[in-house]
């Protein structure tokens, strides 16, 4: 688990300073080491987070002749089986690492090196005979690569967008798009920044450029939620029980402390069950209170799975300072992120790091085995023409109350402007949004609302099941967009590894051909809680879905009142692009109690802070 970065420039030799610079910017994913590569056109870094391999696994790492080599991000869960199938094939190992496999996969495959992969991984490979470089990441963005085209066909690229700010030669001109995506959904998904001169590599794709090549973008592999309608339901739940024990077993491999989160719901206990049957020592396992924040405190049931597998448990209460925390957590981000989960996510991270380098998550779950509420919503059921001005008039009249994005989808005329009125658009609709911006900046706009982006994925899934439909645009733009991200960042910060076996790429290719009638029991999540039934106590098995409802509308009341309030200063840059009086009109009411606009008001804030603080 590392963190890279480099430098291409096909007619000079990059400066050495500039890229070291670069690589100081990620000393937190990577506090072990450090290495660098530099040859001709290229200069390849990474910062170490030692893992696997401990003596001998330090990079950049190259083949036997020293034509190629590689720095890389993640963990290669398959390489066991990679490194074998190598040796057949003639290649020899001087090291136990799994970044290893890369560079013997390269010359053995080629391109298509990613599609062999199993695991979490951004890397780049510097192939010095044909003066080429290839960067790839994972087939659904577990591990983050930014990247900037400079100009004369030059390239930097970074696991942060921070390593690439002290690079010059691409533009700080802030993404409209991008910005409207952010107040919609409170997150920037791929390949947009909120930057225009930096984007980030979709999942499963690679980027090439080299000599006498033009730099390009290929997408390696692709996933469709389509059911497949063979197998009854107890056969499904065998192949899903199979095929995760195998995945939270690959994913286990590690030299370091392993350990995992445990929430108290299904998917953290299913993991921490599977990891307690294969470990021949204790497991250890943490749950972070927080006593002040109420409805967070999920340790009871916890403790139930915890007693259950005899896991060396420990409840890490947590007192937070939520105004200092919050704004060094701000800080940290490279571009407007406005999941509330970061801050919780972020404290019991660096708690945990204390104890253990590597713990594994539940993360994913609910996208492959529809656990959110809105794979359960009915279909629209007024002819449009009705339900047009109604929906309109409620998105006008129900801002601030519960049920409003639900309400506006049971209205929508399409599968398209369902997903992205009724769960896309989780903050704000299009029509709400025109009242925020200055005239000039809604003009700008008004032609390239942000479904511009998922048009070709909207067409794509139209005709399938809705719920599958769903699945496959959360799995392609939300996971990696928010919880991946939010994951991620908030890991790494503390340099803790986190890995998520419900991503295991041979598991998500399972679960894309599930039935969905297996899916919609009595309770979300059917058939991955029958698979696993007897592992749970039954009082965490038939458990229903607790969302982790950070009290943000308290926050703004509370701790945080005095930055929201400094936020709608008269001297904001933000009033450029924004009117200032729908959100003081919002905070008005909010802080009054009349209404609940806290998803807005944090977009507001968190794009406020970060605008104050931008390159």
């Amino acid at each position: 688990m590392c963190g890279i970065t480099g430098i291409y420039f096909p007619n000079t030799s990059p400066d050495l300073a500039l890229l070291q610079q670069m690589n100081r910017a990620l000393i937190h994913r990577g506090p072990d080491g450090e290495g660098y590569f530099n040859e001709g056109p290229v200069r390849l870094a990474m910062r170490r987070l030692a893992v696997i391999d401990l003596q001998t696994g330090d990079q950049p790492i190259y083949s036997e002749d020293r034509s190629v080599a590689v720095v890389y991000n993640g963990e290669i869960y398959n390489y066991r089986e990679l490194r074998a199938e190598l040796e057949c094939l003639g290649h020899r190992f001087v090291t136990q690492s799994d970044t290893e496999v890369l560079v013997h996969g390269y010359e053995a495959w080629g391109d298509d090196l990613p599609l062999r992969l199993n695991g979490m991984f951004a890397f780049a490979l510097w192939d010095s005979r044909r003066k080429r470089l290839l960067l790839a990441r994972d087939h659904l963005g577990i591990k983050p690569l930014y990247y900037a085209p400079l100009p004369n066909g030059g390239l930097a690229f970074a696991s942060e967008l921070k390593a690439l700010l002290p690079v010059d030669g691409w533009s700080r001109e802030i993404d409209p798009l991008a910005l409207d995506w952010f107040l919609a959904t409170r997150y920037i998904p791929s390949p947009r920044t909120i930057y225009l001169g930096v984007r980030k590599l979709p999942p499963a794709h690679r980027l090439i450029v080299g000599a006498g090549e033009t730099l390009r973008i290929e997408r390696y592999w692709d996933v469709a939620f389509i059911p497949n309608q063979e197998g009854n339901e107890q056969e499904w739940s065998e192949r899903l029980r199979h095929s995760l024990t195998a995945a939270v077993r690959r994913q286990m491999i590690a030299d370091v402390p392993l350990g995992a989160f445990l929430s108290g719901g299904i998917d953290s206990s299913i993991v921490v069950g599977l990891m307690a049957g294969a470990s021949a020592e204790p497991l250890r396992t943490f749950t972070v209170t927080f006593p002040s924040w109420g409805d967070l405190d999920e340790s009871r049931f916890a403790r139930l799975v915890a007693r259950r597998f005899g896991t060396v448990h420990a409840e890490i209460a947590v007192e937070a300072d939520v105004e200092q925390e919050w704004g060094a957590l701000a800080n940290y981000m490279d571009e407007p992120f406005a999941d509330p989960a970061a801050l919780p996510t972020w404290l019991m991270a660096r708690q945990t790091r204390s104890h253990v380098t590597v713990v594994l998550t539940g993360e994913g779950a609910d996208e492959l085995f529809q656990g959110y509420g809105w794979y359960r919503w009915p279909a629209p059921l007024l002819p449009s023409y009705f339900a047009e001005p109604l929906r309109r008039l409620i998105q006008r009249w129900w801002q601030g109350r519960r049920g409003r994005h639900r309400l506006i989808a049971l209205l929508a005329p399409s599968f398209g402007a369902l997903y992205v009125d009724g769960v896309l658009s989780s903050v704000s609709q299009a029509e709400q949004r025109a009242s925020w911006y200055q005239p000039d900046w809604w003009a700008h706009l008004r032609a390239a609302a942000p479904r511009v982006d998922i048009e070709h994925l909207l067409r794509e899934t139209s005709s399938r099941h809705r719920s599958s439909a769903m699945q496959e645009l959360d799995v392609k733009i939300w996971l990696e967009g928010d919880p991946l991200t939010k994951v991620d960042r908030m890991t790494m910060l503390a340099s803790l590894e986190a890995r998520v076996p419900f991503l295991d790429r041979e598991l998500v290719e399972l679960a894309s051909n599930i039935p969905t009638r297996y899916h919609q029991g009595k309770l979300s999540k059917w058939l991955l809680r029958r698979a696993f039934a007897d592992l749970l106590p039954q009082e965490v098995s038939e458990r229903s879905k607790h969302a982790f409802d950070v009290p943000v509308g308290a926050w703004l009341r509370g701790p945080l009142r005095s930055c929201l309030e400094e936020s709608l200063s008269e001297s904001s840059q933000l009033w450029r692009i924004l009117r200032p009086e729908p959100f003081v009109k919002m905070t008005e009411q909010h802080l009054s109690g009349q209404r609940d606009f806290s998803r807005e008001l944090w977009v507001l804030l968190n794009l406020a802070f970060w605008w104050e603080r931008r390159a």
